[in-house]
């Protein structure tokens, strides 16, 4: 095998990333990857101190990497951020990763109004807003990637999460008109769908019994709920992603990347 391609073929040297929430979770596992294969990342977030933990780590990776804090629920907090970052990195801007999120668990119908407006707020308004502004440099420049991350439940819905999952299944169909619009830019726009990952967005959700173990099928042996055996990590969801952004998939756009260790399967 030629080491020189595939270097060449993953190599994310000088390219500029934004990713929001990447400052835990799965963010920080995007932004991580994206370092680790020479991007320079900015990551946003509300809480400056793992603002502050991260940017460290991202700089020990020998990147020009910078932590903003911005809560993306606000589009003035947004627009705010990319007229900062178009100011100090010119209109230049290589990959967009929109992954910040927030849960609630609960079912539709116990779903409040207050509940509604901040998953939406969040979720699907923040991810629109981003892109608008992430895509007029990329429309100047004629190239680009954009990545939202959406969930494993937006293709197979949760029910004890339905605000959450709705949010996620927009952000499906925005995913596919981006990729439409902005496909004559050069422009990719896929999403990630995570499954299972061991991340802090559900410290704010009231705890639920654990379901019951599958039932056995016929030969007496027990499904498992995600069929590998493991919850994901953020590194997993990171890799993945360094992976969509670079050369390797330069003809794909429009399309959903599932990495969830077969728990779309939990229900066969």
């Amino acid at each position: 095998m030629q080491m020189d391609y595939i270097n060449r073929i993953f190599n994310l040297d000088g390219k500029k990333a934004i990713v929001t929430g990447g400052n835990s979770g799965i963010g920080m596992g995007i932004a991580t990857s994206l370092a680790s294969l020479g991007a320079d990342v900015a990551i946003l977030g509300r809480d400056q101190a793992t603002l502050d933990e991260v940017e460290a780590k991202l700089r020990g990776l020998g990147t020009n990497s910078k932590a903003y804090r911005v809560d993306v629920s606000s589009k003035q907090e947004i627009d705010v951020f990319f007229d900062q970052y178009y100011k100090e990195n010119g209109m230049k801007l290589d990959i967009l990763v929109s992954n910040a999120g927030i849960s609630v668990g609960k079912r539709a119908l116990d779903t409040t109004e207050e509940e509604v407006d901040r998953l939406f707020n969040t979720n699907y308004k923040g991810a629109l807003f981003c892109c608008q502004r992430a895509a007029e440099a990329m429309k100047e420049q004629m190239s680009g990637n954009i990545i939202i991350v959406t969930s494993v439940n937006a293709l197979y819905p949760l029910p004890p999460q339905s605000t959450y999952t709705s949010t996620k299944s927009a952000l499906e169909v925005l995913m596919q008109c981006l990729a439409v619009d902005l496909a004559k830019y050069g422009i990719r726009v896929n999403t990630l769908a995570p499954g299972a990952v061991k991340t802090n967005l559900g410290r704010d959700m009231p705890p639920r019994p654990a379901p019951p173990d599958p039932p056995p099928d016929a030969d007496g042996n027990r499904r498992p709920r995600i069929p590998l055996g493991r919850v994901g990590l953020p590194e997993d969801m990171g890799d993945a992603v360094a992976c969509l952004v670079s050369d390797a998939f330069r003809y794909m756009t429009g399309s959903t990347v599932l990495v969830d260790g077969g728990l779309k399967l939990r229900n066969v």
